[in-house]
């Protein structure tokens, strides 16, 4: 509780705020009261102790917090805070009926970042101001409702901009929320989604009581499911990761990404048309000229081959994707210099001074994407996080 000085600071004046702050007192039975005020507050808890006395026939018990600047929100704020704390496992109600206007702003803002109940004693005033005896009443003010907004706002934001953990956390800090649990599972689900957790994203997707992009259901769900297209949603969901990642200013990410797809797209050709594992390669689907070299490759019973190689093979092959690959020397130029990432083989982070090469590089690998897949841009579409 705050306590002033009473307006004026005649008797009658005092004795008429040290009567509604035992109103409040009384009304709550604390367990422990906790009084705020300066040197000159003293003076209105002596007329609340003989108020209280009078009233229980019993001391009323408090502790008293020396303000030394009551006009200093600093102090006012701090000292408040730090009795909250102290009081964690208790049921906190902060009263703010009286106090300088420092003081009472400190104990509102103080409610609202902690979550915690405020009140203050009101009634007719007469004439002068003051509240007249017998007429109080207790009004209680949740303002936190008004900070649960703001942290609503603040998901919303997190969530359309991928922070999915930062999301979560302000969700945990709202007091009353509609369908929390609904927006919890929301979040969680577009969290392991973004991790690529597909499955554990679609139990959640598919089960969620509130609207949902159904574009993105449908496509997780195919992307799950699917038997003859699901290296293609695979692709799109590679592609899109990697779109998020730059978004984010995370261009190493998004240039590891780009570096999958560009992997990914001659391992899902030779898989697709060929029947060629690149994790094993069988001898009888290469090329006859080509299948000495490949043979030397074996370790341990298999043949293995990696980025180039597989682009090589197609290239062997007659296919377009491989011929189109080793002609595009600026391609391969751009992928070499990905080996100079802090994410692959270098020490050399991806900045805002080479963004224009990350941004050809991606625009490069849509293009193989695409002689992959003629329709991977509707697949990406579709798998493009909806927003809330």
């Amino acid at each position: 509780m705050t306590v002033g000085t009473g307006v004026g600071r005649s008797s009658q004046q005092v004795q008429s705020l040290a009567n509604g702050l035992v109103k409040s007192i009384l009304h709550y039975k604390g367990d422990v009261n906790i009084l705020f005020g300066s040197e000159l507050s003293k003076n209105t808890v002596k007329y609340m102790e003989e108020i209280y006395q009078k009233r229980e026939n019993s001391p009323f018990n408090y502790d008293f917090v020396t303000l030394q600047d009551v006009d200093r929100f600093e102090e006012c704020f701090q000292k408040i805070r730090q009795v909250i704390k102290e009081y964690s496992d208790y049921e906190v109600i902060i009263d703010y009926t009286s106090g300088t206007k420092t003081m009472t702003m400190s104990a509102a803002i103080a409610s609202v970042l902690y979550h915690k109940d405020l009140t203050l004693v009101s009634g007719e005033r007469g004439d002068n101001g003051l509240v007249s005896m017998h007429t109080e009443e207790i009004k209680t003010q949740s303002l936190y409702s008004a900070y649960d907004e703001i942290l609503m706002d603040k998901m919303k934001e997190a969530f359309n901009n991928y922070r999915y953990d930062s999301a979560l956390s302000f969700l945990d800090e709202m007091v009353n929320v509609d369908k929390r649990e609904s927006y919890q599972n929301l979040i969680q689900a577009y969290n392991y989604w973004d991790k690529f957790n597909h499955e554990a994203a679609f139990e959640l997707i598919k089960n969620i009581d509130m609207p949902i992009d159904t574009s993105n259901k449908e496509f997780i769900g195919m992307l799950i499911n699917s038997r003859d297209f699901k290296e293609y949603y695979h692709l799109a969901d590679l592609l899109n990761n990697s779109k998020r990642r730059f978004m984010e200013g995370k261009y190493d990410d998004a240039l590891a990404r780009l570096y999958r797809a560009v992997e990914f797209i001659s391992q899902t050709r030779l898989k697709m048309e060929y029947g060629i594992d690149t994790s094993d390669v069988e001898l009888e689907l290469v090329p006859d000229f080509a299948r000495e070299q490949y043979s030397r490759k074996e370790k341990s019973g298999k043949i293995t081959i990696g980025l180039r190689e597989g682009y090589k093979l197609l290239r062997q092959l007659g296919d377009d994707i491989g011929s189109s690959y080793f002609q595009d020397k600026r391609f391969i130029d751009l992928l070499n210099k990905r080996n100079r990432s802090i994410l692959a083989h270098g020490f050399t982070p991806v900045t805002d001074e080479n963004l224009d090469e990350l941004e050809e590089l991606r625009d490069k690998v849509m293009y193989f994407a695409s002689l992959l897949y003629s329709e991977i841009d509707d697949l990406m579409k579709k798998a493009e996080f909806m927003k809330i």
